[in-house]
C-alpha cells in the first residue's frame, strides 16, 4: 500500500535494482550515484513516489560509513548557521531536537545560538564523531527511551525521504513536540522544475532515497499526524567547491580536470547552491493537548 495515503492502487513506474544487493554503503550522505534507485512504484491516489519493495533499512544506517561526510563538515556548518538563523526568527529558544543528526554539525549550531541542544542519529559511526566533539547525540531512531521530554523545535533535514514508513516518523514528531513548538523539515521536491528536466538522471535519485515528497504528499503525511505546514521555502546548500565539481563530474566527466589546474584556496572554497529541488518547511501542531 502507499506508505502516505494508504491507497494498495500502485503502478511500478521504475525498473532498476534488485534489493537483495542492497549494503550499508548505499546509504552515505555523500554517495553520488545519481539516477540509481531500487523500483519505484507511484501511488494513483495521491502520486506519491516510494519503493515499496526495500527492506526495513535501519541496520544499514547504523552500519554506514561516510568519512567524505565528515571531511566536508566546515562548509556543513554554514548551511547549518543558515538553517538556525532561519528558525531563530521563529522560535527563538527552548529544547532543540535534531532527528538524523549525523555528526551533530546542527546541534552544535543549536549549542552556539542558545538553545538547549540534543540530537539523534541511527549511525554507529556518526555518533562516535559527535561524542568526541562532547555532543549530546543518542544513538537510535525514534521512538527511543532516551527522548521522552517535550522539545520546542525539532529538525528533520534530508531525513524524511529515507525512511519506509515517514507517517509514523512524523507522528513520532508530532508526539515529541510542544504545544507552541515548530518542526522544521527538508526534503528533495519529486515536482520541482529540474526534476522535470533531468528525469530518472536527477540527482535525488538515489538508492538512499526510498520516498519522494512534494507538498500535496508532505501535507498528506503531515495531516495524518496531527501536523500542519505554516510556512515554505527553498533552501541553498554549502559544500566545497572541488566537492561539487566531483559531483557535477558525474555529467559532465571532463570537469574533474578543474581539480588538477585549481589551486587549493578556490578548490576548499564553500559556495552556496540552489537548485529550488528542495523544500524547507516550517509545521506545527493541528491541536494544543488539552
Amino acid at each position: 500500500t502507499c506508505w502516505i495515503c494508504k491507497s494498495s492502487d500502485l503502478s511500478k513506474v521504475r525498473s532498476n535494482k534488485d534489493t537483495s544487493s542492497i549494503k550499508s554503503s548505499d546509504f552515505k550522505i555523500t554517495d553520488d550515484n545519481y539516477g540509481t534507485t531500487y523500483d519505484i512504484f507511484e501511488c494513483r491516489n495521491c502520486g506519491f513516489f516510494q519503493c515499496s519493495d526495500i527492506p526495513t533499512v535501519t541496520s544499514f544506517y547504523e552500519e554506514m560509513v561516510d568519512e567524505s561526510y565528515v571531511k566536508t563538515s566546515f562548509a556543513r556548518s554554514i548551511q547549518a548557521r543558515k538553517i538556525i538563523k532561519y528558525i531563530k526568527k521563529i522560535k527563538k529558544n527552548g529544547k532543540f531536537l535534531d532527528v538524523g543528526a549525523g555528526s551533530g554539525i546542527l546541534v552544535e549550531q543549536a549549542n552556539y545560538s542558545g538553545y538547549i541542544a540534543e540530537g539523534i542519529e541511527p549511525s554507529k559511526y556518526l555518533c562516535k564523531v559527535a561524542k568526541e566533539k562532547l555532543l549530546e547525540i543518542h544513538n537510535g531512531t525514534l521512538p527511543n527511551e532516551s527522548i521522552k521530554k517535550k522539545y520546542d523545535v525539532i529538525t528533520l533535514i534530508d531525513v524524511i525521504e529515507h525512511v519506509t514508513d515517514p507517517v509514523d516518523l512524523v507522528k513520532n514528531i508530532s508526539q515529541l513536540l510542544a504545544d507552541e513548538g515548530v518542526a522544521i523539515i527538508v526534503t528533495p521536491d519529486v515536482s520541482s522544475l529540474a526534476s522535470k528536466i533531468m528525469g530518472w538522471k536527477w540527482w535525488h535519485f538515489r538508492k538512499a532515497h526510498v520516498g519522494y515528497f512534494n507538498l500535496k504528499t508532505l501535507d498528506i503525511c503531515l495531516n495524518a499526524a496531527g501536523l500542519i505546514r505554516v510556512r515554505k521555502s527553498r533552501p541553498s546548500w554549502y559544500l566545497p567547491f572541488n566537492y561539487l565539481i566531483e559531483r557535477l563530474s558525474r555529467y559532465i566527466p571532463k570537469l574533474l580536470y578543474l581539480n588538477k589546474i585549481l589551486p587549493n584556496y578556490v578548490l576548499d572554497l564553500s559556495l552556496p547552491i540552489n537548485l529550488y529541488d528542495s523544500y524547507l518547511i516550517v509545521v506545527k501542531k493541528m491541536y494544543k493537548n488539552k
